[in-house]
């Protein structure tokens, strides 16, 4: 049997989807939106509109084929989009005639339908061109492939409406880009919307709009703006806006009641066109002209894609489940499945701050310095606690919990930990962290003119100096991740509310690092991030796959391994020392049979002096038993998150992390610089003055130099100048360096906690950026082009100052 020749021939829209709107099986007429080419003389060549069957539209070649050599492949049309569309078609059927058994089955074919036909076409697939560091063909069809479905959640916690245009003369068309956005206050602001961008999906004002066929058009509407549309900000995300979340929807839920007159048909083609890219179809020449129809006009236009309010009863309040084997569930209108979104809601100002108050944000500066000159639709929000407030709310709940305001001493916390204690510790990180948290509204905006710097390593008490704190005066504002567990996702037998004694050791770890940074926080110089896994799945799982790609096949080398091994050691050994004194001398006496019991006894007093001395130790026990053991657990941010906070604050990646370090430049853009010449040029290592502890890092910061260094690390976040080579940049940067010592001299405070650090800037031409990791920032992150990332830096600990 031959082959079948390749498809080549790829729509972008269905050919069955294009009949839907030719009046009596006649071909539609093709309007060609494109700028009109000139004659010799300077004059446009006028484009007339034609008939044109829907096999001749809608299509462009090799769209969807990949090439592999000399080899073509069309899978993303023939089984991909095939099986979307034959699904596609049916749900389209279903909705158009109103069977209620149909629609309820085919319910997710449509909504899988509509986020396809979002992205397949030109302009969507710029979209996501525009989301990205370069792509090719390849990469373009592969996150096309991972977004295709990113729109579902929200569409189906909206108001789903079918309006009817089977009694007026006018009819819906059909656009080259047919799932299309409309917010009238974007629309009302010039320029907002510049090509390919739509109106966001997330913003509480956004509709989309669908014709699915000639007489019905669908329109889905946030709940919040459909009930009320005046009291909500139209230019603000919704409520638990997101891509990917599990939700619940009622499929009976359609209102399909509204007949619309000729201009309300003519408003709603207007939305149509302007979100066209090239080319527009309809049954009848005239309707592809409604502005020759009618004048667009933003109220008649608001109204005729308004539900009416009294079928709103449908949408929004409560929803309680219950399941055969017992368990029961909840959501709310915004499919939040808990109300632990409440313990972190604050009240917002009744009105504006004056310049010099606190900013309500909650990032610790004053309302002048702070939000005051931000759009308020871009603002940190202002009814929720900041990551500074929670962090400082962990901060004074540990303090209380652990009675450390009542003069208690760290070793009594060290010798009486309790069970209790562990679990309440772990239920506040756990409240104030809730699933339906959106981070990215929290974290820094990379807009605000602060340098920035994301930690990729690990947060540990016993490295926080070198790695961390040492870092903090060359940059306004240092990331990184919280330590503590979040147990909202953890199997039941490993869980901290279940299983508190096993992570005993491990909450005086996060507590010492806690604490030991607090000024820090308080001044909002250290930033505390939670792992966006830990209360979100799409994202846990997303970052999970990625990970395991990159690092399929891979193993750490010796000399990366041996950079934490001693960790692994220490914590050995700490568990020794927590060994009861009888099963510590059998261990001694199994490990050298020619030790006397004299000599084993000094021994275990000399391991139990070392237990008392180390501040990080459990004076407690070891129990026997599995259920007894402790949970050493080492927290860091790996590549995937690095990148994707780089994306979403402008921060820059720091590691001293050789294993990082190395994957920092294999899996992204970096890699295409390895070349003999790239590898000369990129890098420069210079030398500073780094102080560990936090009251001498807070002074250091304060220095005329260590300002002037943190100006320069923010310059070179600016996408690189073709005029001006790396290696002059780079040069420049280091310089700066070598001219602006970080030196406090007498007024240090803790001398002896000072170290000669060494970092090496790397700064290939193609910058870091990911294309892979990428996807995260545009399936969890702010709507905006990709950060350039032109900067990475590795730091290293040298000797004592």
């Amino acid at each position: 049997m031959a082959k079948p020749p390749i498809s080549r021939k790829n729509h972008y829209v269905p050919e069955w989807y294009q009949a839907g709107f030719s009046v009596a099986g006649t071909p539609n007429w093709l309007l060609d939106l494109s700028p009109a080419p000139l004659r010799p003389d300077g004059a446009p060549i006028l484009r007339v509109p034609r008939p044109r069957a829907p096999a001749s539209s809608f299509w462009e070649k090799d769209l969807y084929v990949t090439r592999f050599g000399e080899q073509l492949n069309d899978q993303v049309e023939t089984i991909l989009f095939q099986g979307i569309d034959d699904s596609g078609a049916n749900a389209v059927r279903a909705y158009i005639q109103g069977d209620a058994v149909q629609m309820h089955h085919r319910c997710q074919q449509l909504f899988d339908y509509l986020g396809a036909q979002k992205l397949r076409t030109p302009k969507g697939l710029d979209w996501i061109r525009s989301r990205y560091p370069a792509l090719d063909q390849v990469e373009l069809l592969v996150e096309m492939q991972q977004l295709r479905q990113m729109f579902g959640t929200v569409w189906v916690e909206g108001v789903r409406e079918i309006v009817s245009a089977e009694g007026a003369q006018a009819k819906f068309i059909v656009s080259d880009h047919p799932v299309t956005t409309f917010n009238a206050a974007l629309a009302a602001i010039p320029g907002a919307l510049g090509y390919p961008n739509d109106a966001s999906i997330m913003l509480n004002g956004t509709q989309t709009v669908f014709a699915l066929d000639a007489n019905h058009c669908l329109i889905l509407t946030h709940v919040p703006y459909a009930k009320a549309p005046h009291e909500v900000s139209p230019l603000r995300k919704r409520t638990n806006a997101r891509h990917f979340g599990h939700t619940i929807m009622r499929t009976d839920a359609l209102i399909r009641e509204r007949r619309l007159s000729s201009d309300e048909v003519i408003a709603i083609n207007h939305i149509l066109k302007q979100g066209a890219h090239n080319y527009l179809a309809a049954g009848e020449l005239e309707w592809l002209y409604p502005e020759r129809m009618a004048p667009f006009d933003f109220t008649r236009t608001k109204q005729a894609l308004h539900p009416p309010q009294d079928e709103l009863f449908h949408f929004g309040g409560e929803m309680y489940l219950g399941f055969e084997d017992g368990r029961t569930g909840y959501r709310d209108q915004f499919g939040r499945a808990t109300k632990d979104h409440e313990f972190v809601a604050k009240d917002p100002p009744a009105q504006l701050p004056a310049p010099e108050d606190a900013c309500p944000c909650g990032n610790g500066d004053s309302f002048g310095d702070c939000c005051a000159t931000v759009d308020p639709a871009d603002r940190p929000p202002w009814d929720v606690m900041s990551l500074r407030e929670r962090t400082l709310a962990l901060l004074r709940a540990a303090n209380g919990i652990l009675e450390l305001e009542e003069h208690t001493e760290w070793i009594d916390v060290r010798r009486n930990l309790s069970d209790d204690q562990v679990v309440r510790l772990h239920r506040l990180y756990q409240s104030l962290w809730p699933e339906d948290t959106d981070l990215t509204e929290l974290l820094p905006r990379p807009s605000d003119g602060k340098s920035r710097a994301i930690y990729m390593g690990l947060s540990d008490p016993r490295t926080m100096g070198e790695s961390i704190i040492s870092l903090v005066p060359l940059f306004d504002q240092l990331l990184v991740l919280n330590p503590f567990l979040n147990p909202r996702h953890i199997a039941l037998d490993a869980n901290p509310l279940q299983h508190p004694v096993a992570y005993k050791q491990q909450v005086l770890k996060n507590i010492a690092f806690l604490f030991e940074l607090g000024a820090l926080i308080e001044a909002n110089k250290v930033v505390l991030v939670p792992d966006p896994g830990d209360f979100n799945v799409a994202f846990r799982q997303s970052m999970h796959v990625m990970a395991k790609q990159r690092t399929a096949g891979w193993e750490m080398s010796e000399e990366h391994l041996a950079e934490y091994r001693w960790l692994g050691e220490d914590d050995f050994r700490r568990s020794l020392r927590q060994l009861s004194p009888k099963a510590l001398a059998e261990r001694l006496k199994d490990a050298g049979r020619e030790l006397s019991d004299e000599m084993v006894a000094e021994m275990v007093d000399y391991l139990r002096q070392e237990a008392e001395d180390d501040p990080l130790a459990l004076l407690q026990p070891l129990q026997p038993g599995k259920d007894n053991g402790h949970f050493h657990i080492l927290r860091g941010v790996n590549l995937e998150l690095a990148l994707y906070l780089s994306q979403v604050t402008g921060a820059i990646p720091v590691t001293d992390n050789g294993a990082l370090w190395e994957h920092l430049h294999l899996h992204t853009r970096a890699s295409r610089d390895l070349d003999g010449e790239g590898e000369r040029t990129r890098f420069m290592t210079v030398s500073y003055r780094g102080y560990l502890h936090p009251d001498d890092a807070l002074a250091a910061s304060g220095l005329p130099s260590a300002l002037f260094l943190r100006k320069i690390l923010l310059a070179t976040q600016l996408p690189l100048d073709e005029q001006v080579p790396v290696p002059t940049r780079l040069q420049a940067t280091g310089a700066v360096f070598q001219a602006a010592p970080l030196d406090l001299g007498a007024a240090t405070t803790h001398p002896g906690l000072v170290a000669r650090m060494q970092l090496t800037l790397s700064m290939p031409s193609a910058g870091f950026a990911s294309a892979t990791a990428q996807r995260l920032n545009v399936a969890f992150g702010r709507d905006h082009a990709p950060l350039p990332m032109p900067l990475a830096i590795l730091r290293r600990t040298v000797s004592p100052a």
